[in-house]
């Protein structure tokens, strides 16, 4: 059969469509074929499509890979195994290897995709897709210098077509699509026919990671307006199309994002608003006016009028001639009415403009949307000549044509109240108008907190730097350290951005992605990780980037005793140990008491040969049997306990985890030294890990300040309030909905448990009475 098509491909005179019908009808024909000629006929059209030198040959290659596919899915599988992908993306080195290889994957990618039936094809599929979504992520994804734009539009072809191959660091894959679109081979202008699918896929991946939620939208904001600020490169208007496609409601995202920027590149902004007014008034993308509207606002927020004032005077006659299209005039008055309200211009500006006006009112048709538009463009124009006085007889003409439309007329009181609410130098609240939808305020977070954007499975820093937050000892430490920091101090100098972002009420939403890429690639990767693994690495790394650090940690410092006793000899021998946090068993029952969990100390081990864990005796130079005491030596003042939830099971070779739940306290007792002596906790955050699985889920927060879980009463409300944090979610909570929520779920589980230091208080003898020691132990 291969010798047919080759011989029908190689025939100069006979048209494609009649070789292509030809060749369909040969190849119905596959599935009676030997094995002997299927493995041939798979490798020609493997041939065809590795190396075609013409489209025909490509598709008919397609064609028989197809047909081999479905009639001998066990040859096709065979032939391209796993470690076919790993050849094959090992010899992917030059852009022409890109060119070809990659429709080579996606092909036979796509075929094992559509045919995979049996729980071991079904395995090697999943196989194959993360061998190829490591390959997109090293290759493209993640790489420096960026690949060519043609290599790119590949790879974003291959992520639509094959979901399962999309990187999972979701933060650098939404900058991948940003960039992508911010680099297509165009300027100012429409993008041409052949970058209409690229664009749109890219806007389509996008779109679908914001589906997940506001998160994934916060996270690609603030790398979109760093593209559209760049005035050093051309910025693709494919960023524009990406803009118009974001929801309106997201626009609330500028302004806790111009209000984190520092006040020495506000100016690059001006760019911005530049870029996108050249948009506007060349080519159509409605919806774009909402944006510069956005960040003008923003802009006088932070007090930048002189930028302001130069974008107005550069761009408000041009904003206004677009009063006379259609697709663009609701863009334009939008803008139009900020900067001609915003402050006193000349006003010669505002007369000539105004007098453009005229004209818009007297060709508008009666139609519904006309009169709409044209009631609008007159209060403005009513406006103006209230704010900026009669001249040339501009009153009459525009009340002349007012009249011609029947269209109301606007009193001074409500003129005045205009251009109060248009003031550059105050807050403006944005409504529905008939011109089109106008920004809504940002939003508030309960009690003036801050958001965390999840950046792709980054839940696990998110809650724990809730937490951490919290711990006010802590917080304070790291904001108020006053030694300058190295800039390569990265950890210490992320973690005080990221703390002085969450004291920042206005913000709202923070994106932590600076700190996110500070951890060690295996732990910001895009795949779920460990709370408390993370903790401990954060507080490693503070340790060893800055001395004063060690300060800041002085707070959850304690100290854990070891002493061993030979049974033979009776010789002891005892190391002390500091901790930043306590991991502490968790029994496999039904349900269980925090109070029992943590009433581990002090705590006898035997050693011995049954246990097969004897202890080697120095002073008897051999194993012998003893017994190993732990116990505290000291406490610290913020205590954290990780429940040990996560264990290798041998038999099944993974993680599991123990799904036991807990009945929460809001006190408990911690006993030292020997168990004599005991000191009592309160709870003021709790990390949550819900989900069956150790290596899936989610990380979420309950949390009060620290220094209020020891004021009972006291305080102000906002530090005494249990609220839940779920990323950029923020919800007021009590400590009773927490603990029945929590108490009978197996699902959602404490995992993490933040202590503040209670002060000495008398306790009740039947407690004391209870405590463990060494002596009766």
């Amino acid at each position: 059969m291969e010798t047919i098509i080759k011989g029908l491909l190689n025939q100069p005179t006979l048209q494609d469509n009649f070789k292509s019908a030809f060749i369909t009808k040969l190849l119905k024909g596959t599935a009676e074929l030997r094995k002997p000629d299927a493995s041939v006929l798979l490798d020609y059209g493997f041939g065809l499509k590795s190396n075609p030198k013409t489209l025909f040959q490509s598709q008919t290659g397609d064609r028989i890979l197809l047909a081999v596919s479905i009639a001998h899915f066990d040859l096709f599988k065979a032939r391209f195994h796993n470690d076919w992908f790993h050849g094959l993306i090992a010899d992917t080195t030059t852009s022409l290897d890109y060119v070809r290889n990659i429709p080579l994957i996606m092909t036979v990618a796509r075929r094992k995709e559509a045919m995979a039936s049996t729980e071991e094809e079904k395995t090697d599929l999943k196989l194959n897709m993360e061998t190829i979504e490591h390959f997109a992520e090293k290759r493209c994804v993640s790489a420096e210098p960026p690949l060519e734009y043609a290599v790119q539009r590949l790879f974003v072809t291959m992520f639509v077509a094959l979901p399962d191959t999309r990187p999972l660091a979701k933060s650098t894959y939404i900058e991948f699509l940003v960039d992508h679109l911010a680099v297509m081979p165009i300027a100012s202008s429409p993008i041409p026919q052949s970058n209409i699918h690229p664009s749109k896929n890219a806007v389509s991946l996008l779109q679908q990671c914001w589906e997940n939620g506001p998160d994934d939208v916060f996270m690609t904001m603030p790398h979109l307006f760093l593209k559209l600020s760049d005035d050093e490169h051309e910025c693709s208007i494919g960023v524009g199309h990406l803009l118009q496609a974001v929801p309106e409601n997201y626009t609330s995202v500028v302004d806790p994002f111009i209000q984190n920027l520092d006040s020495t590149v506000l100016w690059r902004l001006k760019f911005t608003v530049q870029r996108l007014i050249n948009w506007l008034v060349t080519i159509d993308i409605p919806g774009i006016g909402i944006w510069i509207v956005a960040i003008m606002e923003s802009l006088a927020s932070r007090g930048e009028f002189n930028l302001l004032r130069d974008l107005a005077d550069q761009n408000a006659y041009k904003i206004a001639r677009q009063l006379a299209f259609k697709a663009r005039r609701d863009d334009a008055l939008l803008i139009l009415r900020l900067m001609l309200l915003g402050y006193h211009h000349s006003p010669v500006l505002f007369h000539n403009i105004a007098q453009g006006l005229i004209p818009l009112l007297v060709s508008c048709r009666k139609t519904p949307e006309d009169i709409a538009f044209a009631t609008e463009v007159s209060n403005l124009a009513q406006t103006l000549v209230f704010h900026f006085g009669d001249s040339d007889g501009l009153g009459s003409k525009v009340q002349k044509a007012r009249t011609s439309l029947d269209l109301p007329a606007v009193p001074r009181t409500e003129a005045l109240r205009t251009v109060q609410d248009y003031a550059w130098k105050k807050s403006l609240q944005i409504q529905n108008t008939s011109a089109g939808l106008r920004r809504k305020p940002a939003f508030v977070q309960p009690l003036g907190k801050v958001g965390l954007v999840n950046l792709g499975n980054s839940c696990f820093m998110n809650s724990a730097l809730r937490a951490l937050f919290c711990s006010t000892d802590f917080k304070q430490a790291i904001l108020n350290d006053t030694p300058k920091v190295e800039p390569s101090k990265v950890m210490t100098v992320r973690l005080r951005e990221t703390f002085l972002g969450l004291s920042t009420p206005r913000l709202s939403i923070i994106t932590p992605s600076a700190l996110y890429k500070a951890l060690p690639d295996w732990l910001n990767n895009g795949h779920q990780q460990d709370a408390a693994e993370f903790t401990k690495i954060l507080f490693s790394r503070l340790e060893d980037e800055d001395l004063s650090s060690k300060g800041a940690l002085a707070s959850f410092h304690g100290t854990v005793v070891n002493q061993i006793k030979c049974s033979t000899c009776g010789t002891v021998s005892s190391n002390k140990e500091d901790f930043y946090d306590l991991t502490i068993p968790l029994p496999r029952s039904d349900s269980t008491d925090l109070q029992s969990i943590v009433d581990v100390f002090p705590s006898v081990e035997e050693l011995n040969e049954e246990n097969n864990n004897k202890y080697f005796c120095d002073h008897c130079k051999s194993l012998q049997a003893a017994k190993k005491y732990t116990m505290l030596a000291s406490v610290p003042t913020n205590l954290i306990i990780s429940l040990n939830r996560f264990e290798f099971d041998v038999k099944r070779s993974r993680h599991i985890k123990i799904n036991t739940p807990i009945l929460l306290r809001e006190s408990i007792h911690i006993n030292i030294q020997d168990g004599r002596e005991f000191q009592s906790y309160d709870l003021y955050a709790v990390v949550i890990h819900t989900g069956e699985s150790a290596n899936h889920g989610h990380y979420y927060t309950f949390a009060r300040d620290s220094a209020a879980a020891t004021a009972g009463k006291g305080g102000d409300e906002a530090t005494r309030t249990w609220l839940l944090y779920n990323d950029t979610s923020i919800t007021v909570s009590n400590f009773e909905a927490m603990q029945q929520n929590l108490a009978k779920s197996r699902t959602e589980t404490p995992y993490m448990l933040f202590f503040r230091k209670a002060d000495k208080t008398n306790v009740d003898n039947t407690v004391l009475r209870t405590q463990k020691s060494i002596s009766n132990l």
